[in-house]
């Protein structure tokens, strides 16, 4: 990663959650973020709360569903909204609650499409635009994919499955020095956590209100971690003190990861 006043973040999912957090703080680093979400509305009105009208961060209506022609389209925007483009962090998707074999064949699709394939469709679209020696991407997956979690058998399949291209690509592109990282919350504090939380309450024949309880109690720590939380780590694996760090994960969940560190 360049200079703060020099980074031009491309950030999916930018318009709330651990997205939102995370092109927060590159605002708050003095850096540009390009903040996609489904609908232009809200993708400004974020930018907008985000930088308070200064050009620093731009809405950017895109639907991130793995094909590559939506792919390019959203970084060709990014790169002309913000003059460029050094780094890009996928943070789009959620993780649906559902067994594997009850899961509907339609919501596996969907999910896939929106995290593996939309993940890899935005890197292979702004590998061309990444500075050699510079550039930097970060996928943010879960930590299912290395706990794999029966009730959320979509998203422990996905995010395994970006671990393996996260490695690949940070092997692709290490002779230009662009590193690929990813990093594995848990279950964490914020919007998406309250919709788990229904899924939840559905499977065990529960209330909403107790799922909830039940996530919040689960870390180790004694709490969950926050999108800020996420975030911090993220925005340090984009800056020049983690220059040597490539083609891993960095579990940010409180702890609750039980296999082997």
């Amino acid at each position: 990663m360049t200079k703060w006043d020099e980074a031009k973040v491309l950030v999916t999912g930018g318009t709330r959650g651990i997205g939102y957090a995370v092109a927060g703080l590159i605002i708050e680093s003095g850096g540009q973020a390009a903040i996609v979400g489904t609908d232009q509305g809200r993708a400004t009105l974020a930018a907008h709360r985000l930088d308070g009208g200064q050009g620093r961060a731009h809405g950017i209506g895109a639907r991130i569903d793995g094909t590559e022609a939506s792919a390019a389209r959203l970084v060709n925007d990014a790169v002309r909204a913000m003059g460029g483009l050094t780094a890009v962090v996928n943070a789009a998707g959620g993780a649906t609650v559902g067994h594997a074999l009850e899961t509907p064949w339609s919501t596996w699709q969907h999910d896939w499409n929106v995290k593996f394939w939309g993940y890899f469709a935005v890197i292979r679209a702004a590998v061309a635009h990444l500075p050699a020696g510079l550039g930097v991407v970060v996928n943010v997956l879960g930590i299912t994919g290395k706990d794999p979690n029966p009730r959320l058998a979509a998203a422990t399949t996905i995010n395994g499955a970006l671990r393996g291209l996260t490695k690949i690509l940070a092997d692709d592109l290490a002779p230009r020095r662009i590193r690929v990282l990813a990093v594995n919350p848990g279950a964490t504090d914020t919007d998406l956590l309250r919709l788990m939380a229904e899924g939840y309450a559905a499977l065990q024949n529960i209330s909403r209100e107790q799922a909830l309880a039940g996530l919040k109690a689960s870390g180790p720590l004694g709490r969950l971690p926050t999108a800020r939380d996420i975030a911090q780590a993220v925005v340090f694996l984009l800056s020049e003190e983690a220059r040597m760090i490539t083609g891993t994960s960095i579990d940010i969940d409180g702890g609750s990861h039980r296999g082997p560190a």
